[in-house]
């Protein structure tokens, strides 16, 4: 052999021998059992530790590379190495998951955190450190707060002046201690000392949970303040029944001598009952309940006598409209009615007022007679309506089907020298109604001249743009510089300018100035 031969071998050569025992899967002497628990170590060897078998040491000693990896975690020693298990023993070892890596695959030892983990830990070890937030703190406080109020619980009884000045100052309190009536009635008396409305109403509820109803109603209405504060509860909480409950007993309470003037609750149960009678969609039901309603709570108090009247037209009102809407209803279906076809009604008038009521019928009854219930004279009479009201309503409704006939019959009355025009809410009124409903220009112009004040008339005139009614009102009142002003706005050569000139050119006037 050469020298050179030799320095290869040498170089070549290696004190690490090699660890595991090669064995060949073909061989006969290796079942297949046997064969395939070896194909699958040997595929977890590779993949676990990256086909690196044997790694050399400082000490030119073979360390394992499973070992380099878990020995920051396990104090074992530098020479116990993990030996390639044998053919024989291969079948009996089971390759088992490592816990800290469940997806790993093979024997493996506990490995380092990986960076996930120790990012993760950063995290909430920082979050730890951070303010808390607003709802944090709200649950810390309540807490505190449920501390306290369960050591106060745990306490000893505490004297009812004392629990009082908590409920004012909103410290922690319990009323399950005090147990007897007269705790209970002292406890009220107190809250009512304070003039504390929440107070007030703590002790009530409480009394209310632990008496007997006859027993809380006899003491409660012995206190007109606490009354007035549950009264207002009941009220705001919207327990109605409970409320209508309690007016009926102060109502009682106070028809007694002792109590009168203190709880007199006649005229707000009266108001309450009559609340909930108009509080239903049925006509028919509407009115038994508002009849009921007046019988027994209206005409039994003295100093609802002017409430009684007013029910009273209710009644009558809710009686008349049902019938008129349910014949207007069968004629607007039949179509034989021409005015149900030119003005088609828009809505029902039952539960309308009297002046809605009054303007649907002078709109579609306007002529039928006082007998009849779609009478506009019949409704006038029967609800007692001042002749403004009446006038201001009928010329409203016939202006709006353009029946200026009407609107001049109204205003025409008759007198010792004949008949003459005369109008209870003024001509200004009128002439405002018919222009807002497009009355022509001669009917508005008749109007406007029965103004009696004359800058009212001009004013009126200018605004509707009713060059007659101007032009006369400077003839009448002989005003030649306000009318030679008035036609330099006119457009020139217009009907209306030539009107203005040709009185400016009348002789027969004698001008002022």
């Amino acid at each position: 052999m050469s020298l050179d031969e030799n320095e290869e071998d040498y170089w070549g050569s290696s004190r690490v021998k090699n660890s595991k025992k090669k064995v060949n899967i073909f061989d006969d002497s290796v079942s297949v059992e046997l064969a395939s628990d070896l194909a699958k170590f040997q595929k977890s060897l590779a993949d676990d530790y990256n086909d690196d078998d044997n790694a050399i040491g400082w000490g030119d000693d073979p360390v394992s590379s499973s070992f380099q990896s878990s020995s920051s975690h396990q104090s074992t020693s530098r020479d116990t190495v993990p030996k390639t298990p044998s053919v024989g023993s291969l079948g009996k070892m089971s390759l088992a998951k490592s816990p800290s890596t469940p997806d790993s695959k093979g024997y493996k030892m506990d490995s380092e955190p990986d960076l996930s983990t120790v990012v993760g830990t950063r995290e909430q070890s920082q979050d730890s450190r951070k303010p808390l937030s607003s709802q944090e703190q709200d649950i810390q406080y309540l807490k505190q707060k449920l501390q306290q109020a369960e050591s106060a619980i745990g306490t000893a009884k505490l004297k009812v002046e004392e629990t009082i000045k908590r409920m004012i100052t909103g410290q922690p309190y319990s009323l399950e201690q005090y147990r007897s009536k007269a705790e209970k009635l002292a406890l009220l008396d107190k809250a009512i000392d304070t003039h504390d409305g929440n107070a007030i109403i703590a002790a009530i509820v409480f009394m209310k949970r632990t008496l007997k109803d006859a027993l809380f109603n006899l003491e409660l209405l012995r206190r007109p303040e606490a009354v007035d504060q549950y009264l207002a509860y009941l009220k705001a909480h919207y327990n109605m029944n409970e409320y209508a409950h309690m007016l009926e007993q102060a109502d009682a309470a106070g028809n007694n001598k002792n109590s009168r003037g203190l709880l007199n609750r006649a005229e707000e149960l009266a108001m309450f009952k009559y609340k909930q009678a108009v509080n239903v969609d049925d006509p028919l039901a509407k009115i038994q309940r508002v009849k009921g309603c007046l019988q027994a709570h209206f005409e039994m108090t003295p100093g609802l006598e002017h409430d009684c009247g007013l029910l009273q037209q209710q009644i009558s009102l809710l009686q008349r409209q049902r019938p008129v809407d349910v014949g207007d209803e069968m004629l607007e279906k039949e179509g034989k009615h021409m005015l149900f076809r030119q003005v088609p009604r828009k809505a029902s008038i039952i539960n309308m007022p009297v002046i809605t009521t009054l303007y649907y019928c002078c709109v579609y009854h306007y002529e039928e007679g006082e007998n009849l219930l779609s009478s506009p004279a019949s409704i006038r009479k029967e609800h007692q309506l001042t002749e403004k009201q009446y006038v201001w309503t009928a010329v409203k409704a016939r202006s709006r089907l353009r029946k200026w006939g009407d609107i001049e019959d109204m205003c025409r009355t008759k007198g010792f020298f004949g008949t003459k025009m005369r109008c209870v809410i003024g001509f200004d009124k009128v002439a405002s109604i018919i222009y807002k409903a497009e009355a022509p220009p001669e009917v508005l112009c008749q109007y406007l001249k029965l103004v009696d004040d004359v800058d009212k008339r001009l004013e009126l005139a200018r605004r509707m743009q009713c060059h007659d009614a101007v032009i006369e009102t400077f003839r009448s009142q002989r005003d030649r510089q306000g009318l030679q002003k008035y036609v330099e706005a006119l457009k020139p050569n217009s009907r209306e300018w030539f009107v203005a000139n040709g009185v400016l050119k009348d002789q027969t006037v004698k001008w002022k100035t």
